[in-house]
C-alpha cells in the first residue's frame, strides 16, 4: 500500500501512542493506543506501508547545529558529538548522535539517550512494527534560517527557530522562546495555534498566525516534514531490511520446501524430533504456498520444483547465491533502497528497482555487486524524481 504510518511516541513504551495512516497527504486512518501493545493490531497494515516514522517528543531529544560543519562525515560526527556532549552534560557512550546536512549547508544533529531509542525499538519491535524513521517532534517542523515556526498548545510549545529546535512544557516554554528569537536573528516567525509568542516589540519581524495544529493537521505537517528531518536511525541502528524476503514468493518456497524435506528427514530419529506433526504442518504450508505462487505447476512436488528453480543456470543453485549476494552488496550501502525488485529464473537474473540521494551510492552498489562476482548492467537511465534519484539494474553472475 502506498501508505506512510506516522506514530506519535510518548516519552516511554508504557505511555500513550497516537498514530495515522496517510495517502496523498491525506489521513486515511488514526486511532490511538493506550501503549505500544496496542500498536499489534496494525502491525499488519504497517509492514505494507511504504514509510514507517516515530515521532519522539521534543522533550527527550537535543538538537544542534554547525553553521559551517567539517566536509569530512567523520569529522562533522565527532564535531558535533563534542558539542553535543557539553550542551548535554551526559558521556557520548551513553548517548546516540545523528547528523545531516541541511540544504543551507549547515550540519543539524540530533542527540537522544541510548536507553530511550533502544526501549521504543524494543517495544515497536515486539508488536511487529519497525520505523525507517526515528526522529523528534521539532524536527518535522519547517527548519530555515532567520525563520521560526511554533506550535502552541495548552501545555506545550513545539518550535524550530532557525536551525535549532526544542519542545517543552509552559510556561518555561514561554521564557525560552524570547531568547531564542534574538540569538538567532529572527525577522520571521509562524504560529499555529495560541497568541502568547510574538514579536515582542521587535522591528522588522513579521508575525503570522495560522490555526492550531490537530488531529489530521498536526500529521499532514509532520508527514510533510519527514524528508528533511534527520535520522536517528543511522550507525547502529541503522534499519537493516530482509531483501531476501523481498524476492517473493521463489525464497518463501525454496525455504519452506527445504525446512519440511528436512523435517520429514530428521523425523526418523525420535529423538532429535518434537514430534511428526510439525513435519506435516510445514509439507501442508508448503505445498499451499506453492500452489498459489505457481498456479501452473500446482499438483507438483514443491521439493522437486524448488530443486528445479534453484538448479537453474548450470546445475548450481543460482537463485540463492545471487539472493545472497545482493542482499549483503545492498546491505553495505545504506543509502541505496529498493522499490521493486524481480527475478527471471529463464534468465537466471534480478531486475532491481534502486532509489538512492547520490550518485556515488548507486556505483558505490555496482562496485560491491562487481566484487562478488556479479555483472550489475543498468536497465535504462538514471532519473531524477523529487529530491532523489531512481535507476534500474539487471543483476546477474559474470
Amino acid at each position: 500500500m502506498n501508505e506512510t504510518l506516522i506514530l506519535l511516541l510518548s516519552e516511554a513504551p508504557d505511555g500513550p501512542v497516537r498514530w495515522a495512516f496517510l495517502s496523498e497527504g491525506r489521513v486515511t486512518l488514526a486511532d490511538m493506543a493506550t501503549d505500544e501493545s496496542g500498536l499489534e493490531a496494525v502491525a499488519e497494515r504497517a509492514a505494507a506501508a511504504k514509510l514507517i516514522a516515530a515521532v519522539l517528543p521534543g522533550e527527550c531529544v537535543a538538537m544542534r547545529a554547525l553553521p559551517a560543519p567539517p566536509k569530512g562525515q567523520g569529522q562533522f560526527r565527532a564535531a558535533v558529538g563534542y558539542l553535543l556532549e557539553d550542551e548535554l552534560a551526559e558521556n557520548l557512550d551513553h548517548v546516540h548522535v545523528a547528523s545531516m546536512r541541511h540544504p543551507s549547508g549547515a550540519g543539524v544533529a540530533l542527540a537522544v539517550k541510548k536507553p530511550v531509542l533502544e526501549g521504543w525499538l524494543e517495544a515497536l519491535s515486539e508488536t511487529g512494527i519497525s520505523p525507517d524513521v526515528v526522529t523528534a517532534d521539532f524536527a518535522l517542523l519547517p527548519m530555515t534560517p532567520g525563520r521560526a515556526v511554533f506550535v502552541e498548545t495548552a501545555d506545550r510549545v513545539i518550535g524550530a527557530v532557525g536551525l535549532s529546535g526544542f519542545a517543552m512544557d509552559r510556561p518555561l516554554a514561554d521564557e525560552l522562546v524570547s531568547s531564542l528569537i534574538d540569538d538567532e536573528n529572527i525577522s520571521d516567525i509562524v504560529v499555529y495555534g495560541g497568541s502568547a509568542i510574538d514579536a515582542g516589540g521587535r522591528q522588522g519581524v513579521s508575525v503570522e498566525r495560522r490555526a492550531a495544529l490537530f488531529d489530521e493537521a498536526l500529521f499532514r505537517t509532520y508527514a510533510a516534514g519527514l524528508q528533511s528531518a534527520p535520522n536517528l536511525r543511522q550507525g547502529p541502528y541503522r534499519k537493516r531490511r530482509d531483501w531476501r524476503a523481498a524476492a517473493g514468493p521463489w525464497r518463501r518456497v525454496a525455504v519452506l520446501a527445504a525446512a519440511s524435506l528436512a523435517a520429514l528427514t530428521l523425523s526418523t530419529v525420535a529423538a532429535t524430533m518434537r514430534d511428526l506433526r510439525t513435519a506435516d504442518r510445514l509439507e501442508e504450508e508448503t505445498r499451499a504456498l506453492h500452489e498459489a505462487a505457481f498456479p501452473d505447476a500446482a499438483g507438483a512436488d514443491p521439493r522437486a520444483h524448488a530443486r528445479q528453480i534453484l538448479a537453474a543456470g548450470g546445475g548450481r543453485p543460482l537463485f540463492l547465491a545471487l539472493t545472497n549476494n545482493l542482499a549483503d552488496s545492498v546491505e553495505e550501502n545504506g543509502g541505496v533502497e529498493i522499490d521493486r525488485i524481480r527475478y527471471n529464473a529463464s534468465r537466471g537474473d534480478y531486475s532491481v528497482n534502486l532509489r538512492f540521494r547520490d550518485i556515488s551510492q548507486f556505483e558505490a552498489l555496482k562496485r560491491a555487486l562487481a566484487s562478488r562476482g556479479l555483472n550489475a548492467a543498468e536497465a535504462g537511465g538514471v532519473v531524477r524524481t523529487g529530491g532523489a534519484y531512481r535507476g534500474e539494474l539487471r543483476v546477474s553472475f559474470s
